[in-house]
């Protein structure tokens, strides 16, 4: 590790020494240096996309245990009070990206730090979660980033973010007393801290959609929802749902669900017209009147949208059913969105559409 004194007080310092907090943490975060090389695929993606420290490059929180050793880490008495928009601080710590020297650093506020620790044994704790937690903004840093820390969203988007790595790594450490002591401290937190508790069993890719989608950009109506959900009474299942929302290209909100599938979304629309068709006929649509409202596309790889079902029997690419007054057909199960909008041109359906990037 860099470890650099600024001006953190010497009664501190002994503090770290004779509590071995340094080996403390070099022991909490081992685990992460045989995950990071036995998943090294997931740190492949080219250069030019993500924040880099001195040739290196962050898309999955293992590299954590890659940033401790290479990123300066300057302990401090306490936060500066002057705003840098190139840094995120936090009251015990901060990270400043500083990309114009490229040269990223870690701060941390010892007595601040100490405040909050009720003894020798909390000092050491806290001060490795908050490392890790400041590592943690490291590896979600991109350059040209189109969602900013400096907003609601994205401040509430990282800190909880950064709390979950900080908890899951804990976690995984195995010791309950320091796991214990670290969830009640983040869940003391401000709200958007307090978010990554229930954000701690997340997996490995819903770390890569929040990076994701900070460097692609998210619908600010979207990210209005998101708030909105996340100040209720969100949930892991939920949560994960949003993070895939906001890492997609296009997402769609039809009969109060949001999709991300257009295959799902072009089912969900046939069967919500044919079933309207058949309450207000008492019989099932022909194919003259389907037809006249769901064209027949030509789609990718010479395939049309839908085809009678005895063409397609067996076809693994035909495999939702609509069943039709004169006979059954099948469902192509691939879209874009351009094909979407051209089959549903007919139709008259309350959708809304968001594009995130």
């Amino acid at each position: 590790m860099k470890i650099i004194n600024v001006d953190a007080p010497k009664h501190l310092l002994k503090k770290i020494e004779h509590n071995r907090i340094y080996d403390f943490i070099l022991d909490v975060v081992r685990p992460l240096e045989c995950c990071y090389y036995e998943h090294f695929s997931r740190h492949s993606y080219p250069l030019s996309h993500y924040h880099h420290y001195h040739s290196c490059h962050f898309n999955a929180y293992e590299s954590i245990a890659i940033l401790l050793h290479t990123m300066p880490i300057f302990l401090r008495d306490s936060a500066s009070r002057s705003r840098d928009d190139n840094a995120i601080i936090d009251p015990l710590g901060a990270y400043f990206s500083n990309r114009k020297s490229d040269s990223a650093y870690i701060e941390l506020y010892l007595s601040n730090i100490d405040d909050e620790a009720k003894n020798d044994e909390h000092f050491k704790w806290l001060f490795t979660k908050v490392l890790i937690h400041e590592l943690a903004h490291a590896t979600m840093d991109v350059w040209d980033e189109k969602v900013s820390y400096h907003t609601e969203f994205g401040r509430w988007r990282e800190e909880s973010m950064a709390n979950a790595i900080a908890l899951r790594i804990i976690k995984e450490y195995a010791d309950q007393d320091f796991y214990d002591y670290a969830k009640i401290f983040m869940q003391s937190q401000p709200a958007e801290y307090a978010l990554g508790v229930l954000m701690v069993d997340l997996e490995y890719w819903d770390f890569s959609d929040v990076v994701r989608s900070k460097y692609h950009g998210v619908n600010l109506d979207l990210q209005k929802e998101w708030l909105n959900y996340v100040k209720g009474s969100p949930n892991l299942d939920g949560l994960k749902t949003w993070n895939d929302l906001l890492s997609r290209a296009d997402v769609y909100y039809f009969q109060c669900k949001y999709y991300t599938s257009e295959e799902d979304l072009v089912y969900d629309i046939v069967n919500e017209v044919l079933s309207d068709y058949e309450a207000n006929n008492g019989e099932n649509m022909d194919y003259a009147k389907f037809s006249s409202l769901f064209p027949c596309i030509e789609m990718s790889e010479d395939e049309m949208s839908y085809e009678p079902a005895n063409k397609v029997e067996g076809n693994d690419s035909y495999e939702t059913k609509i069943e039709l007054k004169d006979g059954d057909y099948y469902l192509y199960d691939c879209w874009t969105n351009k094909e979407l909008h051209e089959f549903i041109k007919n139709v008259k359906v309350d959708l809304k559409e968001f594009t995130n990037w």
